[in-house]
């Protein structure tokens, strides 16, 4: 991780590299999964949000509040709203050529990308998005202070910008709140696609999520979708030197290599 962050985020590549060879990561992490060292600087960042602790002295942190990170590690999951990958995401559904669509998104976190519409981020065609949903197993309600606190604790904390975006999202989302729904999108799933709208094209979004299901799960998600207006932002699973996530539209390549941060992409489609 800290190679992966030595391009991106100077404070983040210093302190993974710093914890990599701290022995209190042991007894806070109790395995050591690819995603604990976002969701140990999640809770850093969490706690620095609050005035609870300072970058300057991480290992204070460590010592003062090793408890409450071992528990925000072992079960707070990332939750990950990043407002740029609008950009990727309004040019898909762009592609899917209806007028009215019924957006639902999978792994939704707190919903922010379900406005991908408002963020300033010009469509190629023009259509109109009359209903949101989003379905995820810990729902971020970002009308609340806590709320709002949790999702920008996983944002690098020396990235401003990324900051600031998710910031003025929030400040959208709370003017016009949306439908939450609490639970396992592959077992909701059927139930979520039984209840489409006449008037609309129902339209099932997902963004950097089914990258955490196991193989079976997978293929059981696939299978359920069967039929469905699929818009993915996913890395290729199996792919390990496949740098970034690849947009598709029911399976169609539209664009290569999307910066997990939304900053850069490959349009083929």
């Amino acid at each position: 991780m800290a190679e992966y962050c030595d391009s991106r985020s100077p404070l983040y590549a210093s302190l993974c590299g710093h914890f990599a060879r701290d022995l209190r990561v042991a007894a806070i992490a109790s395995e050591m999964n690819w995603d604990v060292p976002l969701r140990l600087l999640g809770g850093l960042h969490y706690l620095v949000l609050g005035g609870e602790a300072s970058w300057e002295d991480v290992d204070a942190a460590v010592d003062a509040h090793g408890e409450f990170l071992a528990h925000f590690v072992r079960e707070q999951p990332v939750q990950t709203n990043e407002i740029a990958r609008a950009w990727a995401l309004l040019r898909g559904l762009a592609c899917v050529g209806a007028e009215r669509i019924d957006l639902l998104e999978l792994g939704t976190s707190a919903g922010l990308l379900l406005y991908l519409d408002r963020y300033g981020y010009p469509p190629q065609g023009r259509f109109e998005i009359v209903r949101r949903r989003g379905v995820d197993t810990h729902p971020v309600d970002v009308t609340t202070e806590e709320g709002a606190r949790l999702l920008q604790a996983f944002v690098w904390a020396d990235q401003p910008e990324r900051l600031e975006r998710l910031r003025e999202a929030i400040a959208i989302v709370r003017e016009d709140p949306l439908e939450l729904i609490t639970g396992d999108y592959v077992d909701l799933l059927p139930e979520l696609l039984a209840d489409r709208r006449d008037d609309a094209t129902t339209v099932v979004m997902s963004a950097v999520t089914t990258m955490y299901l196991k193989a079976d799960r997978y293929a059981e998600l696939v299978e359920k979708l069967n039929g469905a207006v699929w818009l993915s932002l996913e890395a290729p699973r199996g792919d390990l030197e496949y740098e970034g996530a690849r947009l598709e539209l029911n399976g169609q390549v539209l664009a290569e290599h999307v910066d997990f941060h939304g900053t850069l992409m490959e349009w083929v489609g």
